[in-house]
């Protein structure tokens, strides 16, 4: 009954239920929306052109990729650092643990990023693993979208924060994974980073917006193709319109949403709970309102179900009201 199955499925991952129709009307506005922060930046930097032109150029134009493995380990490097440098304007708290960028050994060199869980007592740093070989076929645009995905403010200081959390809180809190609130902190933290002032050219910038647009993206795909009857073929060349991503990473992509249904959903319907809760926190609290301790209490309950994650905000604003009293 895959009626019945798709929506236990989101619910499964998303962790809250949200309708089909619902998830396909949120990705197409949400896909809108991004496509005209894109076509602004390539007014204002690039002398205008096709969103979908450029997206695909950034991937193939030599002035828009690396010349060297050392420089694009090295672009990364340099990123981390700022991005570390930047986190007390936003964080109360920081993991002990210390993460480090480091190139993909060679039996894994076709990776695209990812990142590896440091120790429980900060002793063993995460690491973030990153491809460097073939330069010339690597954008300098989405490096530091996903840096800030996997590192600060995203997976590693979420991540190790729950670990470290010890006896403070569950088991279950600190070890399991729910994807529509880890996902969703990855994803809101790439928008983070961008009001931290961390995406400092417009070439960066439009990698933020490719990354975003394709985690809109896959809204429309992943319900299209489950719910509505999408072809392979119609879903390919949707995410070839509307991401940054090359050819053959969208192939597998698309392989990926078929075999794994509504996980893909998790990312932009987890970023857009959090968002909301914010906005929620900083319209009750007005001038109250405190965005490092808003943070920390997101991050500080480990990995939570977005239900339970709202009823911690709310628990939160509420003490941020009695305080002030």
């Amino acid at each position: 009954d895959g009626e019945a199955c798709y929506p236990a499925l989101v619910r499964s991952f998303v962790t809250v239920g949200v309708p089909a129709e619902e998830i396909h009307a949120v990705g197409l506005e949400q896909v809108a929306k991004i496509r005209e922060e894109i076509q602004v930046t390539l007014d204002e930097h690039f002398g205008g052109g096709d969103v979908s032109e450029f997206l695909r150029r950034v991937n193939e134009d030599p002035a828009f990729t690396f010349d060297t493995e050392e420089a694009v380990l090295q672009y990364s490097t340099d990123a981390l650092d700022a991005v570390k440098a930047a986190m007390p304007k936003a964080f109360g708290v920081l993991p002990k643990a210390d993460v480090l960028v480091k190139p993909y050994p060679a039996f894994a060199e076709s990776g695209s990023g990812e990142y590896h869980s440091s120790s429980e007592d900060g002793s063993r740093p995460g690491i973030f693993y990153i491809a460097v070989t073939d330069p010339t076929g690597r954008s300098i645009s989405n490096q530091l979208a996903t840096l800030h995905h996997e590192t600060f403010p995203g997976h590693h200081l979420q991540g190790a924060i729950a670990l470290e959390l010890g006896d403070q809180q569950h088991p279950l809190a600190r070890y399991l994974w729910n994807s529509g609130y880890g996902e969703g902190w990855a994803l809101y933290s790439e928008r983070l980073a961008d009001e931290l002032g961390l995406y400092p050219t417009p070439l960066d910038l439009i990698g933020l917006y490719s990354d975003q647009i394709a985690r809109a993206s896959r809204l429309v795909m992943d319900s299209g193709l489950h719910t509505l009857d999408w072809t392979r073929q119609q879903t390919v060349d949707y995410m070839m319109n509307n991401s940054g991503w090359a050819a053959v990473d969208i192939q597998n992509e698309i392989d990926r949403y078929i075999s794994w249904p509504a996980q893909a959903t998790s990312y932009m319907l987890g970023m857009i709970e959090i968002r909301r809760l914010r906005t929620m926190a900083e319209e009750t609290l007005g001038d109250q309102f405190d965005l490092r301790g808003f943070h920390d209490r997101v991050v500080g309950m480990g990995s939570i179900t977005l239900p339970m994650l709202e009823e911690s905000i709310e628990a939160w604003i509420a003490e941020q009201q009695a305080s002030s009293y």
